[in-house]
């Protein structure tokens, strides 16, 4: 009885489709699981922010009476009252850069966290992403440049006590995506402008609620690979 066998050229050509198949199937594989990844960490530090915020709301009153502002020296005092007794995290580093006072709040499940005076927060899913020296660069006009947010770090805003046409959507509002100076919670909105989420722009902030708006998802049309 004959026995029906592969030649080695039909072998190597079979491995060879194989191969290409997995080059080109396998990069589509990582981005979707590190979208998956990312997702969650975002879905995350919204809920343990918040959760923060009522916790310190009992010891501290109402967040529409809290600081709105603060210079350096009181910078620090304001997180050790207000936040950080209520986050588990691992460890802090407090440094200048864009805006001023700085400070990083490392968590155990290696995502980070930075808040900029009072107002104005960064979350990294991943913490080997964060250079306190590069995250933020500023231009030679004053204005400052966020070439990775919505990339590898994602921006929320923290102003309950602004009532303002400009901060309609953080007014009375705990830790949430990045909107100030919008007027619609709109894909269209969020994408344009010089703060809209898109390879054009500079800062980048309002990619967050981009990604809120379409259910913490990030769209399948998204400008960026998130890492």
């Amino acid at each position: 009885m004959k026995k029906i066998a592969f030649t080695l050229a039909e072998v190597l050509v079979t491995l060879g489709i194989i191969g290409i198949v997995a080059a080109m199937t396998l990069p589509t594989l990582i981005q979707s699981n590190k979208n998956k990844e990312v997702e969650a960490k975002l879905k995350k530090i919204y809920s343990v922010m918040n959760q923060a915020i009522l916790l310190s709301e009992k010891d501290n009153g109402p967040k529409e009476y809290w600081p709105q502002s603060c210079k350096d020296d009181t910078c620090e005092d304001f997180y050790k009252t207000y936040f950080l007794p209520y986050l588990s995290s691992i460890k802090t580093l407090q440094f200048s850069g864009y805006g001023g006072y700085n400070i990083a709040i490392y968590f155990n499940d290696g995502t980070l966290l930075v808040g900029k005076a009072i107002t104005d927060w960064y979350f990294f899913p991943n913490a080997k992403n964060f250079d306190k020296d590069t995250f933020a660069v500023e231009t030679e006009n004053g204005g400052v440049v966020r070439k990775d947010c919505g990339t590898t770090y994602f921006a929320f805003r923290f102003t309950p006590w602004a009532q303002t046409e400009a901060n309609k959507f953080h007014y009375k509002k705990g830790f949430e995506p990045y909107r100030h100076s919008l007027t619609e919670n709109t894909t269209d909105s969020l994408t344009e402008g010089p703060y809209g989420c898109g390879v054009q722009n500079s800062a980048n902030v309002f990619c967050t609620a981009l990604i809120q708006l379409n259910g913490w998802q990030i769209p399948d049309d998204y400008p960026f690979k998130v890492k």
